[in-house]
């Protein structure tokens, strides 16, 4: 008898730590996703593309000289 109170209480300390920890999850996810967080994510997304296509598009001064 006691044994099946110890795994319900388990269980509902278990779920309880759950949610709380959920909770905490989707607190901080809200602060990260505000509107001025993601601009930022956006322009140096943004900026990390184009640096990535001007490494392509420059010339290679070794690689392009003897050919």
């Amino acid at each position: 008898m006691f044994v099946r109170i110890r795994w319900f209480v388990a269980g509902v300390a278990a779920t309880l730590g759950g949610f709380g920890y959920l909770a905490a999850q989707v607190r901080k996810a809200r602060q990260r996703l505000t509107p001025a967080n993601l601009v930022a994510a956006g322009k140096n997304q943004a900026a990390a593309w184009l640096d990535s296509v001007a490494e392509r598009l420059a010339p290679d001064d070794a690689g392009h000289r003897g050919r």
